[in-house]
């Protein structure tokens, strides 16, 4: 079957909408009737604490669902590693079979020594991973609920936002406004040698995987992460709800971003102005251009997805 390019019109295209209808008409209706329980037993200072967890349980869920099928479960099927961004090999997958001859033995130490690295690194992602979600992300809210303690989110029932125009508007409001606040925040941490100190602890990954969608460093995802995310709910000031739905879409494109497959299937690729997963794996690499994430808008806007462009003209070409 030919591989089928992300955000290309296809069957997959439909498949991913629906992924998107269900996530905006199905989970108001299936969260509703838990809704009240936080309504009424937390205040809103705690509830806004609450809710910004759902991190930690939701990247196990991804990790799960989404990630480790490709990665050893279906890691022999070709259909689905096809769509896999790198040409290099997973390092945990690479080859340690001893061989006679000088070169294969200096390919074995090589892959040794590359594996060797992921781990440490894997142990490293997953500190860092446990710091932001449990301790660093729950803080930073506790703090922002602290300083402006009249723009705590209602978590009221009589306001709670059913599918419409209006609930639409208002996420598609905090879509634009989160991704602009993070393109710049991310670019500025790539402009200035004292902010990409920081930053670079990301880029420590060159191929992603899953586990690097967290792997910050507190100053960087200070700025780059929580700024913006500060940034749309002070000026849209959603509800509680909206702002969950809303976070579980983050959370799902960058994973997605960092999952290291282009599946065609995915729910934050299929619509116009959807940045392709190869974008950011694309940003890894290179580490310029391609500051947006789940939007290519401005990228475009600022031209700053030009040499992304023609980098993946000539990946395609290739593979057609």
């Amino acid at each position: 079957m030919p591989i089928i390019q992300q955000r290309s019109l296809s069957i997959y295209t439909l498949f991913g909408a629906i992924q998107s209808a269900l996530w905006f008409f199905v989970l108001p209706s299936l969260i509703k009737p838990y809704w009240a329980k936080i309504s009424d037993n937390y205040t809103n200072q705690q509830a806004e604490v609450l809710l910004w967890a759902i991190g930690a349980p939701y990247m196990l869920l991804y990790m799960l669902v989404a990630a480790l099928p490709p990665y050893f479960i279906l890691r022999n099927v070709e259909w689905v590693q096809q769509y896999k961004i790198s040409r290099d090999p997973w390092p945990w997958l690479s080859s340690s079979k001893k061989q006679s001859n000088r070169d294969s033995k200096n390919d074995n130490d090589a892959a040794a020594k590359q594996r060797q690295l992921f781990w440490k690194q894997t142990y490293k992602s997953i500190l860092l991973d446990f710091f932001g979600l449990f301790i660093f992300i729950p803080t930073l809210v506790y703090i922002k609920t602290i300083v402006w303690p009249t723009h705590v989110m209602s978590f009221s029932m009589e306001d709670f936002p059913t599918p419409s125009i209006q609930s639409a508007s208002t996420l598609l409001s905090m879509g634009i406004i989160h991704e602009f606040g993070f393109y710049w925040t991310h670019r500025l941490m790539h402009m200035y040698p004292s902010l990409y100190k920081y930053h670079k602890v990301h880029h420590e990954y060159k191929q992603n995987n899953v586990l690097s969608a967290q792997h910050f460093h507190p100053i960087d995802f200070l700025i780059s992460i929580a700024l913006p995310a500060i940034l749309t709910t002070e000026i849209v000031r959603p509800h509680g709800f909206a702002q969950f739905q809303f976070g579980l879409w983050l959370l799902t494109a960058n994973f997605d971003d960092h999952l290291g497959y282009a599946f065609p299937w995915a729910a934050v690729r299929w619509f116009p102005w959807s940045a392709g997963t190869d974008a950011h794996e694309y940003h890894h690499s290179v580490n310029m251009g391609c500051y947006g994430s789940k939007l290519s808008l401005w990228d475009w806007v600022f031209r700053t997805d030009n040499v992304y462009s023609e980098w993946r003209k000539k990946r395609w070409s290739l593979v057609d």
